[in-house]
């Protein structure tokens, strides 16, 4: 008994669980917040269980996501009024995953296999959101899919309406269509950059992906494809394979009405920024707005968490003029992740995201790895992503950029030439 027990709880068994979790977690990050919240807290658990593994020198370059996180605790606990376990219990994966990382030992093996689960996990939630509009908008008693309300949601007319359900800003309720985008970008990035398989199943999968990004009408999905493919071509080192580049741009404005749409709208406004509407942008434009005349108040501590949320929802109301009840119930926030940690968290928060990033690149620009280019991918598609969401106030948002930050900064040092598992 004593024998079994020492065999599961000594350092190798311990790192082969922390792997599998780890394994388990990338896999169902894109499927189930409730099933990869509990493998993180099982993670990072057992993580510490097995603590004498930890490697300062795996922390060193992740570390500075605990600084941001101890930024956040600091502003919380002497601006806020009120102190809110809640409030940091989202955040919690600043702390665990580069703990988890700095203990777990990642074979060039499982890294390729880390990178293949999570492309399957994205394949799964394509799948879902297929199988979505069956579940939640099909009527089997007629046969037929059941009308949109929303008018404005709909692009297909006619015959074709029921189309809509798969293809407009009405599909994709399985998840936010914005991360939906950014998780799709990466799988291609990885599958396009890391796995050996036949050129035609990448392709066909990458298809696949793309498909899915303009069924959603994902603009971040759009921005993303587009900063995926420019890595994709650049790592050719060929200059004039970059043009391409705008050719891109030019077929998905073709492809997706709601990018076109976008698009006409910043080139109507962009020399008249008065006669910009409030919905410019799906109200974005005044949530960012409203964001700077509140960093502009108080730009040094910020207003705390619980206190960012209440001014916002003031200035909300005054600007625009939607009701508390409203601002309460759905949660808006400055949709761009740097006006959101410089309204939570001051300069120093603000600063702190920045260098988190900056260190990111500076730790990848000195690294030699052949899988640079899909490194660098993962980084511009945060600080495109930011620009539009306030990643670190969504679960999906935080755990995607929290995991392959530390992921790919930890794993420096792999070949193509070693790899014989992908």
């Amino acid at each position: 008994m004593r024998a079994t027990i020492r065999y599961h709880f000594s350092e190798k068994k311990l790192n082969d669980y922390i792997v599998f979790l780890i394994i388990a977690f990338v896999f169902f990050m894109n499927v189930s917040e409730k099933v990869s919240t509990l493998l993180l807290v099982t993670l990072f658990i057992l993580s510490l269980v097995n603590v004498k593994q930890f490697n300062y020198q795996k922390f060193k370059p992740i570390s500075f996501l605990v600084v941001l996180l101890s930024i956040y605790i600091l502003t919380h606990i002497l601006i806020d009024d009120v102190f809110s376990v809640k409030t940091i219990e989202k955040r919690v994966s600043l702390l665990a995953l580069p703990i988890v990382f700095s203990i777990a030992s990642i074979s060039e093996k499982t890294f390729y296999i880390i990178c293949k689960f999570f492309v399957y996990g994205v394949i799964l939630g394509c799948i879902l959101n297929l199988l979505e509009p069956f579940v939640n908008d099909f009527n089997w008693d007629t046969y037929k899919f059941l009308e949109i309300e929303n008018k404005k949601k709909i692009v297909f007319k006619g015959s074709q309406r029921w189309m809509n359900h798969f293809y407009s800003i009405h599909f994709s309720n399985f998840l936010d269509r914005s991360y939906y985008g950014v998780y799709l970008s990466l799988g291609i990035a990885i599958i396009w950059h890391i796995l050996s398989w036949k050129i035609i199943q990448k392709i066909a999968l990458i298809t696949f992906f793309i498909i899915h990004i303009f069924l959603s009408n994902s603009l971040m999905g759009i921005l993303g494809l587009g900063t995926v493919f420019f890595f994709a071509v650049f790592n050719y080192r060929r200059a004039y394979v970059l043009f391409l580049l705008p050719l891109f741009f030019i077929v998905a404005t073709l492809i997706s009405s709601r990018f076109l749409d976008y698009i006409s709208q910043t080139w109507t406004y962009m020399n008249g920024v008065e006669s910009i509407p409030k919905d410019f942008l799906r109200y974005r434009w005044e949530m960012w707005k409203g964001s700077v005349e509140l960093i502009s108040e108080q730009p040094l501590w910020g207003y705390g968490k619980e206190g960012f949320d209440v001014a916002f929802n003031a200035r909300m109301h005054k600007n625009v003029g939607w009701s508390y009840n409203i601002l309460d119930n759905v949660g808006f926030n400055s949709h761009n992740q740097y006006l959101q940690v410089f309204g939570e968290a001051g300069i120093f928060g603000f600063l702190g995201y920045l260098v988190v990033i900056a260190i990111y690149i500076i730790n990848i620009m000195r690294q030699r790895t052949d899988y640079k280019y899909l490194k660098y991918s993962f980084i511009f598609l945060i600080l495109i992503f930011s620009c539009s969401e306030s990643i670190l106030n969504r679960y999906f948002g935080i755990s995607f950029f929290t995991f392959f930050y530390c992921f790919f900064l930890v794993n420096n040092s792999l070949e193509r030439k070693n790899c014989y598992f992908c």
